[in-house]
């Protein structure tokens, strides 16, 4: 299960925050599919990443749940 909440990422130069993602609330159960779109711009590849772990988000939850199979 991969769960999201209130993911923001934003970054800083100086004293402003530039907002990439604001307050992502996610939920993705195991064998579900999902599909992300949205226009150029939107954060879809920055949401990947971190969902991917390949990028931390700035404040917020992410909770990825992984079931093992007992021998």
């Amino acid at each position: 299960m991969i769960k999201l909440n209130s993911i923001e990422k934003y970054y800083t130069n100086g004293f402003i925050k530039t907002f990439v993602l604001r307050d992502i609330g996610l939920e993705v159960e195991k064998g579900e599919f999902i599909t992300i779109m949205g226009p150029s711009g939107a954060g879809k590849s920055t949401l990947l990443y971190i969902l991917g772990m390949l990028d931390d988000p700035s404040r917020g939850e992410y909770y990825f749940t992984i079931s093992l199979p007992i021998n």
